[in-house]
């Protein structure tokens, strides 16, 4: 640990020297040629002419003047860019003793002024138009065949983490567009690392409104961080993509590919993939309910949200898993994206995906269970083999009626099967080492369903700006079905001898119809050109109905023939919300607000079919909520937001009904549960300063539950855990971030220095007695990269995870647990068309149970070679875990215990693939015809 916080200090001191190093200053003053006025925000950039990278990039200010701060020696190029001037470069030294290089006046022409030549114009690298920041794709020169995603690498202010996930100035991208529409549901990854760098012009980023601010012309405060990649004039109306296949030993193997047509308006898109090597390209999230289980949450702006993930839901392929994912995934997947626009004011974008996975995979599980005078030990070994296929169809067409309407239609429709087999064996030890309980269990099962959602957003606005008129519906249907079956035997010791048996072999089968509907209706009022009044109405209605039917086995027959009505039940919940509210929202040149209330009554009518049990309420709650936004410059802004929400109990929480299908976990509802009210207050702050390619970003959020829903739980001498839900105050939650980005141009390289701290305090029960449980985590990071053109790519990472856990019951069981992560990722492209990559990662654990301290470093490697005379393909050949080090180990701790879990992995295998792109090298830089009158 001492040498970790050397090695950090070293560094420290290393960037504080280098900075000082950075020494030459270089400004000026930009005029118009003919008016001779100043030109504002003209965008001012430096290139280092030996390698031509991009040092540095500001704009002018008020004044036309600009000013480049610890510039080092060397020869640079000038780009200056503005919208309404032609593109102007100067070449300028830096060198001697003086430090302040003064380029004095530089005019522009004004693109109304034309000169009667042919020339070949370089383009500004990068150009600030407004709010848009726009780089230039051939000012950041790739290896061939590579993708989006290694092109944005070598962007100033740009990067992008392992899962694929994209940052600008330190903010997170949310949606990425292609020519200005989405592409496979805006879902970053899919465009980042399918598209080829090769078919993009420029790349965009900019805030994109909500589809009701964009129409109305009125800032409703719900912007998203956006690129959109404009593509090549000579991609247009071409066909392009890449193919690529991989064997390896071990009976590893891996394919993929990609296709893109596009021809005016019309884009159409196809994706696919098969390995069994744990590797996802998609972030698609099909959510099916088998269970039956609704969540149903009320936000601030009213509505009715179904959530509906359920534990037999399965997976779908998601971004980022790699080799360390629990267990091996077989993978097939795949997706078409179609969109085009008919008579320019409709839109329509669709996609339908595929997905097939089965993951097999075996964990040891150790359970330190806490419980005041019984912490008795829990081991378990499980194997699973799970299989879920899923389809989904998005369709959305956007219809601008006239200036003054528009209609949006969106609809999702989605269906999802899966077969599942679990098989476990188990045993819990006291502190005298005497065996408590011991068994084994068998499960497997079967489940289909279906869900579809459509929404319609009516938008209208009148003559008078700001007043505007918004109608949005929404309806959802889900049908599932869920068939299992359990065999399992469970033996109870007292001592040495057994004290009881129990049995299981039982069918279940379960059926789930969940429905909602509602409507949204919001007006807003203009006060002033600055201000505006947002009245809004709601009503939302959801019902849920959730069928169990459990048989056990007719041991005289040998069927399962037997109903146990303990274990069945026909359930039907109804819920209600129906409400309004009112905001005030104000927009300045610097300050943007919003202060409202909702007025909401809920209803809930719950009851068993053939029972006298029902549940019946109505509750009234005020939901006020708020946000402020200040900007101190376009690049520095402040944001604070406060929202509260209630949340309802989910239908297996009240019922009444036991379920013993785990005799050794008993659950059972409580129908006096309350709906839970949260408070959340989030902080923001943002500041970025693009001439020094640095960025700020400072968060916190915290959160408060009253009568929130938390777990009591009575335990036997025996291990026996029986669950109830109930409602407890003095749940909160505090989360932090801080993370600072910064170029040392002398290096030539960016870091990143960040920590997020984590706080939760939760509240429980144990055997009746209230137990307080805090858990804070530090995660310190240190990352470093650095790009040298496309020949180099090179990033390390450190990241330190410290966890303090703490409970009020057993503070003898309080633990501390250290986790460190470094990586090392070099990816050299050598003369010949060889591409070298090599990736580390060393993982330390510390402070957990004996033998799940494991030290691991996973090295994998791979060397390529283009070949073809176009370098259109491609050879590898890759090593993954070359030191057969790969070990999964996770932990997880709860009120009442504190569990570490091996798992499976990946381990080491060599497979040799091969890559074709189907494309052409695109053209070289534009040409401009100039004509002097």
């Amino acid at each position: 640990m001492k040498k970790t916080i050397l090695l950090i200090l070293l560094l420290f001191i290393a960037i504080c020297v280098s900075f000082g190093q950075n020494n030459y200053s270089v400004n000026g003053h930009i005029f118009d040629s003919s008016s001779r006025q100043q030109i504002s925000d003209a965008t001012v950039a430096i290139i280092n002419v030996l390698d031509s990278s991009l040092v540095a990039f500001t704009r002018t200010d008020s004044t036309g003047n600009f000013v480049f701060h610890k510039l080092n020696k060397g020869s640079y190029k000038l780009s200056i860019s503005h919208v309404n001037f032609h593109a102007k470069w100067l070449n300028f030294e830096l060198s001697g003793i003086e430090k302040i290089l003064k380029l004095g006046d530089i005019q522009m022409l004004d693109r109304s002024i034309l000169q009667e030549v042919i020339v070949n114009v370089q383009r500004a690298p990068v150009v600030v138009n407004g709010d848009t920041l726009e780089f230039n794709a051939e000012a950041f020169k790739t290896k061939p065949n590579a993708v989006v995603e290694e092109m944005l690498k070598k962007m100033p202010g740009v990067e992008v983490d392992k899962d694929g996930s994209v940052r600008v100035n330190g903010k997170k991208i949310s949606r990425i567009l292609v020519n200005g529409k989405d592409f496979f549901n805006g879902d970053p990854t899919l465009a980042t690392r399918n598209l080829s760098a090769d078919a993009i012009d420029k790349v965009q980023v900019f805030e994109k409104q909500s589809d009701q601010s964009a129409f109305t012309g009125v800032d409703d405060g719900n912007s998203e961080k956006t690129i959109n990649l404009k593509l090549k004039k000579d991609k247009m109306n071409a066909i392009f993509g890449k193919a690529s296949a991989a064997l390896g030993t071990d009976t590893r193997y891996e394919g993929k590919f990609n296709l893109n047509k596009f021809k005016g308006e019309k884009q159409f898109s196809a994706i696919g993939m098969t390995n069994n090597i744990n590797q996802q390209g998609f972030a698609i999230m099909d959510v099916l309910n088998f269970t039956g289980e609704n969540k149903k949450m009320m936000k601030g702006g009213g509505g009715l949200m179904i959530n509906s993930n359920g534990p037999e839901t399965g997976g779908v392929p998601v971004s980022g898993l790699g080799g360390n994912a629990q267990g091996i995934t077989q993978t097939t997947a795949g997706g078409i994206n179609f969109s085009d626009n008919w008579n320019k004011k409709t839109d329509l974008n669709s996609s339908y995906f595929y997905n097939n996975l089965n993951n097999i995979n075996t964990r040891n599980v150790f359970r330190q269970n806490l419980v005041q005078g019984n912490n008795f030990r829990y081991t378990e070994n499980d194997y699973s083999n799970n299989t879920t296929q899923s389809n989904r169809l998005n369709i959305a067409i956007d219809q601008n009626i006239d200036s003054f309407n528009a209609i949006k239609i969106t609809s999702n429709t989605s269906s999802q099967s899966g077969n599942n087999y679990t098989k476990s064996n188990y045993v819990s030890l006291n502190e005298n080492n005497d065996i408590l309980n011991k068994g084994n269990t068998l499960n497997t099962s079967k489940s289909d369903g279906y869900n579809f959602s459509n929404n319609i957003l009516f938008k209208h606005k009148f003559s008078k700006k700001g007043r505007t008129l918004s109608i949005n519906g929404q309806m959802q249907y889900n049908n599932s079905a869920l068939n299992s079956s359990i065999n399992s035997l469970n033996q109870f010791f007292n001592g040495s001898s057994v004290l009881k048996i129990d049995t299981l072999d039982q069918l279940n089968n379960l059926k789930s119809i969940t429905q909602s509907h509602g409507a949204n209706i919001t007006y807003t009022e203009p006060l002033s050109k600055k201000s505006l009044l947002e009245f809004r109405t709601f009503y939302n209605s959801g019902t849920g109905k959730l069928n169990r039917s459990t048989f056990d086995l007719d041991q005289s027959t040998g069927k399962h023939d037997l109903k146990n009505k303990e274990l069945s039940n026909n359930f039907r919940n109804t819920y209600t919300a129906v409400g309004g509210g009112l905001s005030l929202r104000g927009l300045t040149k610097k300050l943007n607000y919003s202060v409202g209330v909702n007025l909401q009554s809920d209803q809930i009518d719950s009851h068993i079919l053939d029972s006298t049990f029902s549940i019946n309420h109505t509750r009234v709650n005020a939901l006020p909520l708020a946000n402020f936004n200040y900007n101190f410059t376009r690049f520095k802004s402040i944001r604070l937001d406060y929202n509260t929400s209630i949340t309802e109990p989910t239908s297996a929480q009240l019922q009444p009904v036991k379920d013993v299908s785990d005799p050794l976990n008993i659950r059972e509802g409580n129908p006096s549960l309350s709906q839970s009210y949260t408070n959340t207050i989030g902080l923001q702050f943002f500041s970025t300063n693009m001439s020094k390619q640095s960025s700020l970003i400072a968060f916190a959020n915290f959160n408060t539950i009253q009568n929130a829903i938390v777990s009591s739980d009575l335990i036997s001498n025996l291990g026996q855990r029986t669950t109830k839900p109930v409602n407890a105050n003095g749940q909160y939650s505090l989360f932090g971030v801080l993370d600072k980005g910064f170029k040392i141009k002398k290096l030539s390289t960016r870091f990143n220095i960040g920590t997020s701290i984590n706080y939760f305090h939760n509240v429980n029960y144990i055997n009746s007695q209230l137990e307080n449980t805090s858990n804070i985590s530090y995660t310190p990071k240190l990352s470093a990269t650095y790009n040298y053109k496309e020949f180099l790519d090179f990033t390390i990472t450190g990241r330190w995870s410290f966890n303090k856990l703490k409970y009020s019951l057993e503070k003898q069981l309080n633990n501390n647990y250290l986790k460190q992560t470094y990586n090392a990722d070099a990816t050299a492209n050598l003369p010949s068309g060889i591409t070298l990559n090599s990736d580390i990662a060393y993982v330390v654990n510390n402070g957990r149970s004996d033998g799940y301290n494991k030290n691991t470093t996973i090295w994998n490697a791979s060397l390529a070679k283009q070949v073809f005379k176009s370098k259109k393909g491609e050879i590898k050949l890759s090593v993954y875990n070359i030191l057969n080090q790969n070990v999964g180990i996770d932990r997880n701790s709860n009120f009442n215990y504190i569990e570490d879990i091996k798992y499976t992995t990946l381990q080491r295998y060599f497979s040799l693939g091969f890559t074709y792109s189907l494309q052409k090298p695109s053209s070289g830089g534009p040409k401009m015809v100039i004509k002097t009158f």
